[in-house]
């Protein structure tokens, strides 16, 4: 069962990427799709962990479809890497450094921020 919840998920996880890919402009300083799927797996991911740890006796596939399917799916460094990758063939040193640093920074104030609101909510 756990296979088939990473499988939809991840599929899931996938499509709003791609979703977000279409429906961002392509033409910008960074590429902010990928910044954007990244902040909201870290942000999804983190709400469903702590959530799940501070409440027993729910479903473990549920967790599985969620956090290692679908936000597995949505947030990505796989692309992260390659988008450095060709800053880097570029000559985009600086661009790179930046992407990097504002991922990494965006990710944490995610999993903080989720951790707020599952904490703040569920008290």
């Amino acid at each position: 069962m756990n296979f088939l919840a990473v499988f939809f998920g991840g599929g899931l996880g996938a499509l709003v990427r791609y979703v977000l890919y279409l429906i961002t402009p392509h033409q910008t300083y960074l590429p902010f799709a990928t910044l954007i799927a990244n902040f909201f797996g870290c942000f999804i991911a983190t709400v469903i962990f702590v959530y799940f740890a501070m409440k027993s006796g729910l479903n473990p596939v549920c967790k599985t479809f969620l956090i290692t399917g679908f936000c597995g799916g949505l947030s990505t460094l796989s692309a992260l890497s390659l988008e450095l990758l060709y800053f880097i063939q570029v000559e985009e040193y600086l661009k790179a450094i930046i992407y990097l640093i504002s991922t990494v920074v965006v990710c944490v104030i995610s999993v903080m921020l989720g951790v707020f609101v599952v904490k703040n909510n569920l008290s």
